[in-house]
C-alpha cells in the first residue's frame, strides 16, 4: 500500500508539474489589428513575463511599464547553443514625447532590448505594408554572445516591437524569417 501511494504522488509531482504551453501558431491583437505566425514549438512563458515585469515595477515604485503582448522562448537552458527567446511588446507612443516616429522607434527598441549593446545603426524595411525600424543588438555574457534584433514600429498610437535573441547567428535568423508573417488586419500606421 505504501509504495503503491508513493507512486501516485510522485507521478502527481511530475505529471502535475507546469510546464509552459506551445505557443500560439497565430497570435493576434485586435486593439493593435495585426497578426502573427511565431515560429513552431516555441514555450508561451507570457503570464510569467508579466507578472516578473509587474514585480519589478512595484518593487522600483513605477507603474510606467511595457505591456508583454507575447512572450516566447526554446528552452530553460539560456546557454544553450539553440536557445532563443521571442517578444512582442507595446507602450503608449505620447509617452516617449514630441520626437519623430522613427526617433521614437529607436528609443523604445533600445528599451526593449535592455542591456545590450547597439551594433550598426538602425534600418528602415517594410514588412506587410508596415514600416519598422530595424535595430540589432549584442550581449557578452563570459564566452558567450546573445544576439538581438528588434523591429519596432508605431502603430494605433503606441510602440509595437518584435524582439527576437538567440545565441547563435543562424537560430537568430531562422527565427526572424516569422516577421514575414506579419500581417496588419487593417491598413493602419498610426491615429
Amino acid at each position: 500500500m505504501k509504495v503503491n501511494s508513493l507512486a501516485v504522488i510522485t507521478f502527481c509531482i511530475l505529471g502535475c508539474a507546469q510546464v509552459p504551453p506551445v505557443a500560439p501558431s497565430v497570435f493576434t491583437d485586435s486593439e493593435l489589428d495585426f497578426r502573427y505566425s511565431p515560429p513552431p514549438n516555441a514555450r508561451n512563458d507570457t503570464e510569467a513575463t508579466r507578472q516578473s515585469i509587474q514585480q519589478r515595477a512595484t518593487e522600483i515604485h513605477t507603474t510606467n511599464i511595457r505591456t508583454v503582448l507575447l512572450s516566447l522562448y526554446s528552452g530553460l537552458d539560456d546557454t544553450a547553443p539553440n536557445w532563443y527567446r521571442i517578444g512582442i511588446q507595446t507602450y503608449p507612443r505620447e509617452r516617449l514625447g514630441n520626437v519623430s516616429e522613427r526617433d521614437a522607434c529607436q528609443t523604445f527598441s533600445r528599451l526593449v532590448s535592455g542591456i545590450g549593446q547597439e551594433t550598426g545603426q538602425p534600418a528602415d524595411i517594410e514588412i506587410g505594408g508596415t514600416r519598422f525600424v530595424l535595430s540589432t543588438f549584442e550581449l557578452h555574457e563570459g564566452q558567450l554572445t546573445k544576439q538581438a534584433r528588434v523591429y519596432t514600429t508605431v502603430r494605433n498610437g503606441r510602440m509595437l516591437s518584435f524582439s527576437f535573441s538567440a545565441n547563435s547567428s543562424d537560430v537568430l535568423n531562422r527565427i526572424t524569417e516569422s516577421m514575414k508573417t506579419f500581417q496588419p488586419d487593417k491598413p493602419k500606421q498610426s491615429r
